[in-house]
């Protein structure tokens, strides 16, 4: 397959943490189906599209509805006047020229100029896409041009940091916003986890939500997330995985904290789910957006319930939860 001219080619990943699709299934649906069929790299490494970054966007949104995948694959083949396996309630907007822009003026050192970019961006779009579609996708276009080679470890930090900065007074306002949260989470990273991308934008989203969070930052050992637990006895601990080293380790560890669900996401969880489960966590998968819904009508504790059912009323509380 050629490379797409203009366009930057995706690690599979990328892919992966974009679609909410495991690697795993993305080779499996290239063998089997045909689908997607990547662009190879001189080294033999795969590498993807944006339209083929949304085509599996919108098929995952569809798989989790129930569909099964070989009806999804026939249909986005075929390009019939069939519906294309997109989301019924909002469709993916093309942000590509916007945040090609935000990223090339971050890069140059262009703070004002990208930040009327990103106020463009936030005039035309909810929270929920802003998310999806700008914050998320920008992440790791910066994390892949660095390990492309496009762009020196100074220029990804520009970019990483003008988004934590957006990011934290997004959650100032939503904490602002949500005075009586009727339950609440810890959030945070294990030790050797420095990513903080998904631990900040899955505390605005349970702000959002009607949660209240501590948020506990990056590279904690587990002994510390224990003592965090016992002290603050939340309803929830939720905690990402963006490196998948000592992954085994850490899930053991986790697994002897029995008084409250642990819910596990990231890049890693995407292919680890059923380890992660082996271990008694929770794996989160998916766009982070999916974490909204108040959840109205429940009661605010936990007190009393099994580890499991509380598990499941979050879920619910979360969005459903799919390998």
């Amino acid at each position: 397959m050629a490379k797409p001219s203009g366009e930057p080619a995706y690690a599979i990943s990328a892919v992966s943490k974009l679609s909410g699709v495991s690697c795993h299934a993305l080779r499996i649906w290239e063998r089997r189906y045909g689908f997607p069929q990547p662009w190879r790299s001189p080294s033999g490494q795969r590498r993807y599209s944006w339209e083929q970054v949304e085509d599996l966007t919108r098929l995952s949104e569809q798989l989790r509805l129930g569909r099964s995948i070989g009806e999804l694959i026939g249909e986005l083949s075929s390009r019939s006047s069939s519906p294309s396996p997109r989301s019924a309630s909002r469709p993916i907007t093309r942000l590509r020229p916007e945040l090609e822009e935000l990223i090339t003026r971050l890069i140059v050192g262009d703070i004002r100029g990208a930040e009327a970019v990103f106020d463009t961006l936030t005039s035309r779009v909810d929270v929920f896409d802003l998310i999806n579609q700008m914050i998320v996708p920008t992440l790791i276009e910066s994390g892949e041009r660095w390990y492309r080679g496009d762009c020196e470890v100074f220029e990804e930090h520009c970019i990483t940091e003008f988004l934590r900065r957006k990011l934290e007074v997004m959650i100032d306002a939503a904490l602002r916003a949500n005075p009586a949260p009727a339950r609440l989470a810890v959030v945070g990273t294990v030790l050797g986890e420095r990513h903080e991308g998904g631990g900040l934008l899955v505390t605005l989203m349970l702000e959002r939500a009607g949660w209240g969070v501590i948020y506990l930052g990056s590279d904690l050992p587990v002994s510390e997330i224990v003592r965090a637990v016992e002290r603050f006895r939340p309803d929830a601990l939720a905690l990402s995985f963006v490196l998948s080293r000592n992954l085994h380790k850490r899930f053991r560890e986790l697994s002897k904290i029995v008084e409250v669900p642990i819910f596990v996401g990231g890049r890693s969880i995407l292919n680890y789910q059923s380890l992660a489960r082996r271990h008694g966590l929770i794996p989160l998968v998916g766009p982070i957006a999916s974490l909204g819904g108040r959840d109205e009508g429940r009661s605010p504790g936990m007190e009393g319930e099994t580890r499991d059912r509380a598990a499941r009323r979050l879920i619910r509380a979360w969005g459903p939860v799919r390998s």
